[in-house]
């Protein structure tokens, strides 16, 4: 292994400290020289103003974005939760039909749930439909 001697890595120190110390001479700047005068900047309150604009249009564009896919999906689970009523009362219709044919269901009892879900299956269809025009703009 080489072994670096003392004065090599003492001439090495002083050779950075004196490119340093040429460094800061040459960039130095001279302090008691005359500035220009700094003047405001007379757009300096239009451009907040145009930042703050924006920036609220923004924030508003955002926020109707955000309301418009919340209506959306509101409307979407409200279309599918009525189809699933649609599907349930229709169910419930065959179930009955099956149950007046097995003789399990009295006549009386089988025309009033009979009655009863045909009349919720026509609200549900109904709604439906109304939905639907409104989808397509009707």
């Amino acid at each position: 292994m080489k072994r670096v001697r003392l004065p090599q890595i003492q001439s090495t120190v002083l050779r950075i400290l004196l490119l340093l110390g040429t460094a800061r001479i040459l960039f130095a700047q001279d302090d008691t020289a005359p500035h220009s005068t700094e003047v405001p900047n007379p757009m300096g309150i239009h451009t907040w103003f145009i930042i703050f604009a924006v920036g609220a249009f923004l924030a508003w564009s955002i926020s109707f974005s955000l309301q418009l896919q919340r209506e959306a999906l509101l409307k979407r689970n409200s279309r599918e939760n009525l189809i699933l009523l649609k599907n349930q009362y229709l169910e419930k219709i065959a179930e009955l039909d099956s149950m007046k044919d097995a003789g399990t269901i009295s006549e009386q009892g089988y025309r009033r749930e009979y009655n009863n879900t045909r009349l919720r299956l026509s609200k549900i269809l109904g709604q439906i439909e109304k939905g639907g025009r409104d989808d397509r703009g009707l």
